[in-house]
């Protein structure tokens, strides 16, 4: 029996099931049962929740983080967390997980869809006064698909840089927006979904079996 961490924001809440059913009874998933939002949370997370596990030997750990890290849910409207800040809570998180393992697969951030250029106001609690500047979580397609790719190029650089396997989820979704991303911008659609926890225990089956050989 194999021991796997699945770790990461909606979008793995979103894949798991299906992720656990394809990788089979040799495996048993430890998981979060909350999402574990943006990367700095989820550095923090890590104590708590193998903490709670009992602290299980690891054979590998998968994760994904960074679509909360680019939300602009502040007044300034600015993304939540600075690409300098994001690169040192994932080296920091990088060192956190090679203490559990050294099978690690960091997974890139999916590209958003058309939805978002409907730019709608979400954020009621800053945008109190009507005279306010519209606050939105996200940015219209083509600029918040480029802050995904600028953050996904450095944190790759990074992750390899420590030897860390890279997951390129952006690149199954990429292309196919229309199809695997759901109405409000964000979150894949059940296709979408299926075919990220297709490449997701992939990749988990494809690492588990390396470190056999």
């Amino acid at each position: 029996m194999k021991n796997v961490v699945l770790i990461g924001d909606s979008i793995r809440l979103g894949y798991e099931k299906e992720v656990r059913e394809l990788l089979g009874d040799d495996v048993q998933v430890f998981s979060p049962k909350e999402n574990c939002r943006y990367t700095k949370f989820t550095l923090w997370g890590m104590f708590s929740w193998m903490e709670s596990w009992g602290s299980p030997h690891v054979d590998l750990i998968h994760w994904n983080t960074g679509i909360w890290d680019l939300h602009r849910c502040t007044a300034d409207g600015l993304l939540f967390t600075p690409l300098e800040e994001y690169l040192e809570v994932n080296r920091r998180l990088a060192i956190q997980m090679e203490s559990y393992t050294k099978n690690l697969i960091w997974a890139t951030i999916i590209p958003g869809g058309p939805a978002l250029d409907k730019k709608m106001p979400v954020n009621s609690l800053i945008n109190t006064d009507a005279a306010a500047p519209k606050v939105h979580l996200t940015d219209y397609m083509a600029p918040w698909n480029a802050d995904v790719r600028r953050y996904n190029a450095a944190a790759t650089e990074l992750m390899q840089s420590r030897g860390i396997r890279v997951n390129d989820l952006y690149s199954v979704i990429d292309g196919h927006l229309d199809e695997y991303i759901s109405e409000d911008g964000i979150h894949p659609s059940p296709a979408g979904y299926s075919v990220l926890a297709r490449k997701v225990a992939q990749e988990i089956r494809r690492a588990l079996d390396e470190s056999e050989s």
